[in-house]
């Protein structure tokens, strides 16, 4: 049956609907009218924007930085872009052990000259027992453009360092204690405090040195400084043992790193002295409990050696130092008969090595005896 008409024409239910619907139409106005979006939506620029509105628009502050790109982080990867940029970083990145140890050298265009000290040094590695592989750990420091120029050709890691006085020529055999043999000792000393600076540990020898075995078992991860000795009295920890520092080595860390730059700054107090006296005399300084706290062991001569106090056995021998041996010529003379001694030794059955009747012939010795 069908419904009643309205006095209008229109049935109730249309006009209940109507306005209904016209309610819903009113709130939803009135709502987005008022409320901003639930998302963001981009900005569209102007077309033309006045100079004044640029200079407003350049001086709104950049919006805060998402977490993890801090400040502090943008400067720590600066630093790390700079470190890889520097060839020096690189050169002892490249040279360091699993451990993060380099071995470090330096020599002049005298000690680099073919058949000179840095060819005798090298060598001692190839006839030396089982160590030829630490040869690509060593850095050379070449002190001129000369021992530059050599080292590279029969090197792989090799670093020229400029001396610190401006002019200065190191090129040259200097004289034992002379003006420019004491420039060129210590120049080496802040390239040395460098590794360290950069989480290296660090193994200086001298270039008038032999490599036999390896020394480094006989350094000991508890001390801070381990050293060879021109003589040494028995007790590792002594510090009335004396020092050759020509064989040193640092453990990398930042009182290290300081202990260094103390060693450095001592040279003041110590005027016309090289760095091994200024080290020894400044030891008890470095090691006192109210100063840098340092520890220093020492190396028994027996086995990490010098012509200062030799050893003997060469069952035990690991390096041999020309200490106590003044010129270039005497200490290259007398470190190719060492070489020479060693390899006689090595070619020999081990049973005739372990009775101990091989040793030092010291034929023609100049300087060992």
């Amino acid at each position: 049956m069908a419904m009643a008409s309205s006095k209008n024409g229109l049935s109730p239910v249309v006009v209940f609907l109507l306005g209904a619907a016209s309610a819903t139409v009113l709130i939803v106005f009135l709502f987005t009218s008022t409320a901003r979006p639930a998302w963001s939506t981009p900005e569209i620029a102007p077309t033309t924007r006045t100079r004044q509105d640029q200079k407003a628009a350049a001086a709104v502050p950049c919006a805060p930085r998402a977490k993890g790109t801090t400040n502090t982080t943008a400067r720590t990867n600066q630093g790390e872009k700079e470190e890889e940029d520097d060839e020096f970083a690189r050169l002892v990145r490249r040279a360091a052990m699993e451990d993060r140890t380099v071995i470090m050298t330096s020599v002049n265009e005298a000690w680099a000259a073919p058949g000179s000290l840095m060819d005798s040094f090298l060598e001692s590695f190839r006839v030396g027992e089982n160590i030829s592989h630490l040869v690509q750990h060593i850095v050379v420091v070449a002190m001129d453009e000369g021992a530059l120029r050599r080292c590279r050709a029969v090197h792989p890691h090799c670093h020229l360092l400029l001396p610190e006085v401006a002019g200065l020529d190191l090129s040259g055999a200097k004289s034992y204690m002379t003006k420019d043999y004491l420039d060129l000792v210590w120049s080496k000393l802040k390239l040395q405090q460098r590794v360290l600076e950069l989480g290296y540990n660090l193994l200086f020898t001298d270039v008038d040195l032999a490599w036999f075995r390896n020394p480094m078992v006989h350094i000991t991860a508890a001390a801070d400084i381990t050293t060879s000795s021109d003589f040494y009295f028995g007790d590792p920890d002594d510090l009335g043992n004396y020092p050759n520092t020509g064989f040193i080595y640092f453990k990398a860390t930042a009182r290290n790193a300081r202990a260094m730059a103390y060693w450095h700054a001592a040279r003041r107090r110590f005027p016309g002295e090289h760095d091994q006296f200024v080290f020894n005399e400044i030891k008890r300084e470095l090691a006192a409990a109210d100063g840098l706290g340092v520890r220093i062991r020492f190396i028994d001569t027996a086995a990490v050696s010098g012509f200062c106090q030799l050893g003997r056995d060469l069952n035990r021998i690991a390096t041999v130092h020309t200490t106590c041996c003044i010129g270039l010529e005497n200490k290259l003379h007398d470190l190719r008969n060492v070489i020479r001694d060693w390899r006689r030794y090595a070619a020999r059955p081990r049973w005739e090595q372990r009775a101990g009747n091989i040793g030092w012939t010291f034929e023609g010795g100049r300087c060992i005896h």
